[in-house]
């Protein structure tokens, strides 16, 4: 067993007939990809972007595997227990590897396990037996050692076993970590060597501190029988899941309501975490349901995507910092020489069916929210300042969003927070969703999306180091994008991102800082 920081040694291994990444768009080992990306996390210290041969070609192998179920013709086998971190891939070497000397002629296949920060590897011949891990001449530490120097043969052999640790990696990516699935789909989509860049740099960023335990051993006998088969092409898509949604009969609702039905933008889609909710909120198993989370995270537009993938109107949205009041469920006004009762959009929701959305209910007064109690019980029913009382429509549906740890913001009362059928934290929006929202909205960033997400990234930086009652979101980039329009970045920074900082002069300082360490023209 040999312990390896296997991403930031893999730097170091190089194969002695190439320095060529294989099918890697003739990029080479410690290439300077700076133009096309740099990570938020990079710390080199000349702020560099450099593709790693053994990482790269595990990746290239990993993408093979891929596309071959998308072609109907798979080649390799992955297993795992998602819930232990435990991963198992068996991919055969073709030929094509084998020339360029990547793997060894005698090799047919793999077989690697990857479990938590546990590594077990071997590489079979054509008759699928095992070979042995080394020559009884070299020993197993010098397979591993980037510091000795190596002969041709030690080296390769090293950098096939390394390889082949990197395949299994990137698969386990794929299926447990969001960000590197979006990065992988966004190249198969659009296959190119910025996206290639992309991928490889996050991979490596999201390892490059762990410690693995590398075990070379047959592992052909373990048993998978209770492990889950994956079917790359079956249980996940490029864009969307495989789940069906329910909707909502169109019978069900007037014309007037269906009309209120949202239509949103191709940038907007639906996370994967929310198809069955929207399943569930079809059926009527969830009539309440409560998204939190940071903010710029997309909660309130999940409630609408919800909404647009059911086919349920949404009747009202209520932002609680400014328009909860005691005239929420309607109020007396004049009409004519009577004073009549007048009932709002809510109401009407609850009384006929859709949706309602109440946008950051934990800035509301408690007096204000009093109603919901009653409202979200097994037997939903509100009372009007007129005393009739408005039973709950079976297609009435409540969503509510808020912030946490915000200022201004309030503890939800107990008794509220209990009645809420489905409870789902929203997570930060990945870089590329942010990009994909940005570059649809506004065409003209997309020469300088890269650049504006790292400024949103050092921004985030400083105020979660300094723990700023400050707040910096996809909409503040957004605007400043739109106004770049008119004036650049620089200037459009002053009107749109520079003011996060509240007139805190120190601050503002290190904002048009970071700003300024880019190109913008």
């Amino acid at each position: 067993m040999i312990e390896s920081k296997l991403f930031k040694d893999a730097f170091s291994l190089q194969r002695e007939n190439s320095d060529l990444i294989f099918n890697g768009f003739g990029f080479k080992h410690h290439d300077d990809v700076t133009k096309y990306y740099l990570h938020p996390d990079n710390q080199s210290p000349k702020a560099k972007t450099s593709l790693c041969q053994p990482i790269a070609e595990g990746v290239v192998m990993f993408l093979e595997i891929l596309k071959s179920y998308y072609d109907k013709k798979p080649k390799g086998k992955l297993f795992y227990k998602k819930a232990d971190g435990d991963y198992i891939v068996h991919f055969p070497i073709s030929d094509e590897w084998h020339n360029p000397g990547v793997f060894a002629n005698n090799i047919a296949s793999y077989r690697v396990r990857v479990k938590q920060h546990n590594i077990t590897l071997c590489a079979y011949d054509s008759d699928d037996n095992a070979i042995p891990s080394v020559p009884d001449n070299i020993s197993e530490n010098e397979y591993f050692d980037t510091i000795t120097n190596k002969t041709e043969e030690e080296l390769l052999l090293e950098h096939y076993k390394i390889c082949a640790a990197f395949v299994a990696l990137a698969a386990k990516d794929f299926i447990s970590d969001n960000d590197i699935q979006a990065d992988i789909y966004e190249l198969l989509n659009n296959y190119g060597e910025e996206n290639f860049v992309i991928l490889c740099e996050d991979f490596y960023q999201r390892h490059k501190y762990a410690n693995y335990k590398l075990t070379y051993a047959d592992i052909k006998s373990l048993k998978t029988n209770t492990y889950v088969c994956f079917a790359l092409d079956a249980d996940l898509q490029k864009d969307a899941p495989e789940i069906e949604i329910a909707k909502f009969p169109s019978y069900e609702f007037s014309d007037e309501q269906l009309a209120l039905i949202p239509a949103l933008g191709a940038e907007f889609r639906l996370d994967s975490q929310l198809v069955s909710v929207c399943n569930a909120v079809t059926s009527g198993d969830i009539k309440s349901l409560l998204l939190h989370g940071p903010a710029g995270t997309g909660k309130t537009m999940s409630c609408k995507l919800i909404c647009m993938s059911t086919g349920l109107p949404v009747m009202e949205t209520v932002n609680c910092t400014e328009n909860l009041d005691e005239f929420v469920l309607g109020k007396y006004i004049p009409e004519g020489d009577k004073i009549v009762f007048k009932e709002s959009f809510v109401t009407k929701a609850i009384r006929d069916g859709g949706a309602v959305v109440f946008e950051e209910i934990n800035f509301a007064k408690p007096q204000y929210l009093a109603f919901l109690n009653s409202l979200l019980d097994d037997n939903g029913f509100i009372r009007l300042d007129n005393g009739e009382v408005v039973r709950r429509h079976r297609n009435f549906r409540f969503f509510a969003t808020m912030n946490v740890g915000y200022f201004g913001t309030k503890q939800l009362n107990q008794a509220l927070y209990n009645r809420f059928n489905s409870i789902v934290e929203v997570a930060q929006l990945s870089d590329k969703a942010v990009e994909r929202m940005l570059v649809y909205r506004v065409p003209e960033c997309g020469p300088f999306v890269s650049k504006i997400i790292n400024v949103y990234h050092k921004i985030k930086k400083k105020i979660e180091a300094e723990e700023l009652d400050i707040v910096i979101s996809p909409r503040n980039l957004e605007n400043w994008a739109r106004m770049a329009k008119y004036e650049g970045y620089p200037l459009a920074a002053e009107k749109t991102i520079i003011p996060i900082a509240k007139c805190d002069r120190m601050l503002e300082k290190t904002f048009r800082s970071i700003i300024g360490v880019y190109q913008w023209e």
